[in-house]
């Protein structure tokens, strides 16, 4: 693997890495329109989870426009605060649908008027700040008004397991390690 991944490298056409990325990008969407057994990857993968939150989403679409235009969409700060808002509804989410505790969050997201006002207050103190995160909590309330997931439940428009692990493993990070990240994002995570 790492011979072809030298002779890839030395290679003049994938001597930019957007080029490269590209590059895997089609063939992994290429692999995952491999039919198996009568369905193809993409539908067997969409089976192990649900919808991916509108959050999860947004941040990709953030990390690949920061990364291919060279620019600064999310601040240092607002990196944090994905994080620690990932964090936190997956702790409260995620323990109680394995039977730990009396209550169950998930219920909330289910025509609960006041887990909406609570995310909705989340939200405009985050827009008072200026915190561009809450540009994605927006669209995540206005993807749920308009139900363009099969879902009904505002959980599954906030957060999802990839997101939740993703924020635990960074807000854990920055807890812990206490330092002011100069590259706030996935990128930390393949260090």
């Amino acid at each position: 693997m790492l011979l072809l991944q030298k002779k890839i490298l030395k290679n003049r056409f994938f001597s930019s890495p957007g080029i490269l990325f590209f590059a895997i990008g089609v063939f992994v969407a290429g692999m995952l329109l491999l039919p198996i057994r009568g369905f193809s990857l993409l539908v067997w993968s969409a089976s192990l989870m649900g919808g991916v939150s509108v959050p999860l989403v947004g941040l990709l679409l953030v990390l690949i426009m920061e990364k291919f235009f060279s620019c600064t969409l999310f601040s240092a700060w607002e990196w944090r605060t994905t994080w620690i808002f990932g964090m936190l509804s997956s702790l409260i989410l995620y323990p109680a649908a394995l039977g730990l505790g009396p209550i169950d969050p998930y219920c909330w997201g289910w025509g609960n008027n006041l887990f909406l006002i609570v995310i909705a207050i989340l939200t405009f103190f985050l827009l008072v700040t200026k915190n561009r995160f809450a540009i994605l909590i927006l669209l995540a309330l206005a993807a749920f008004d308009f139900q363009l997931q099969e879902t009904t439940n505002l959980w599954d428009y906030l957060i999802d397991p990839i997101y939740a692990v993703l924020a635990l493993v960074m807000g854990m990070r920055s807890l812990f390690f206490n330092e002011e990240p100069q590259e706030p994002h996935f990128q930390l995570l393949f260090r």
